[in-house]
């Protein structure tokens, strides 16, 4: 039989329902649970659908299905292979959303099928990784090529490092981290620190290495980010618009909240993801005159960034008219 010959043609690239994978890290009490609802009732208002909760945790998402109706799907003691068989039985439905809460119960698993291997491969250690190792692959390929938002809450706990220097012990804080592997992790497109009390209100940059390390706020999405605000329906509004391929406007503050000055570098970061995602000459030279009074208060450095920006937000708009 004859193989038909593959297609490798090059085709200009859209965006066009995007795969969103966002990640909530903290301790019990930052609003993981609750957050991730939010951010999942904002994309409903946009893909329509049902938004479904994978527990791994006795069901006690259900405290929250008064402040947002969700579908529940319980999952004790799941394997790796378990949460993406359970993540695939959601499709056909085409849901809003999709919130595992907690992806760190697949690494305890991961950890305990390995120790159930250990008697079974002889004793050895290595070979015990085989199964355990193949299924999460398989797990973190899988959820790259899901279409439906998916949101993962991850438990952290707080770590430090010990350092010797000039022959003392020092003890460094390095923050909280995920009860996850970095492999995992870091596939994520968002990923957010929720200290406890944080009241959904997360952690976009930490001076602990670790924390620093595990946050993940991508120039495509910065602009859909009201910081210092907790995680929010308008977010996850956004969030959806920009996945759609639609030119989605950034959130405004909050009535009433600080007016906060980006730096130079996190300004000129935010507005190469509003180009990135702009479809409108008229839209983006709107957003442009509107913030002329906070570039005006952001202490721009003498090398040129802001005659740089400002050129390319203009090449952008001239692109976009003749578009």
């Amino acid at each position: 039989m004859n193989e038909q010959p593959r297609n490798f043609e090059a085709k200009p690239a859209t965006r066009s329902e995007e795969p969103l994978l966002l990640g909530m890290i903290g301790p019990p009490g930052g609003g993981k649970s609750l957050s991730s609802l939010r951010i999942a009732a904002g994309i409903k208002t946009i893909r329509g659908g049902d938004i479904i909760v994978i527990d791994t945790e006795g069901g006690r998402s259900r405290k929250y299905n008064d402040q947002i109706p969700f579908k529940i799907v319980e999952l004790p003691n799941g394997r790796s292979n378990d949460f993406l068989d359970a993540i695939r039985a959601q499709l056909p439905a085409n849901p809003a959303a999709i919130i595992v809460d907690s992806l760190s119960d697949e690494h305890e698993s991961y950890l305990e099928w390995h120790d159930e291997m250990v008697p079974k491969m002889g004793g050895n250690e290595w070979a015990a990784w085989a199964k355990p190792k193949a299924a999460r692959k398989l797990l973190i390929s899988g959820i790259l090529k899901i279409k439906v938002p998916l949101i993962f809450t991850f438990r952290a706990r707080e770590k430090t490092k010990q350092e010797v220097v000039n022959g003392k012990k020092i003890v460094t804080n390095i923050g909280w981290q995920p009860v996850a592997p970095l492999e995992i992790v870091h596939t994520l497109d968002l990923t957010c620190i929720l200290p406890p009390r944080a009241d959904g209100v997360p952690v976009w940059k930490s001076d602990k290495i670790g924390e620093d390390f595990i946050i993940k706020l991508p120039n495509y999405l910065a602009p859909f980010i009201d910081q210092g605000q907790s995680l929010s329906e308008a977010m996850g509004a956004a969030f959806a618009r920009w996945a759609k391929g639609e030119s989605a406007a950034p959130v405004k503050p909050s009535a009433g909240a600080a007016e906060i000055i980006p730096s130079a570098g996190a300004y000129v970061d935010l507005w190469t993801g509003i180009m990135n995602a702009a479809t409108s000459a008229e839209q983006v030279g709107k957003m442009w005159n509107e913030q002329k009074a906070l570039r005006n208060k952001i202490n721009w450095p003498d090398d040129g960034t802001f005659d740089g920006l400002r050129t390319r937000v203009q090449s952008a708009i001239e692109a976009l008219k003749a578009a």
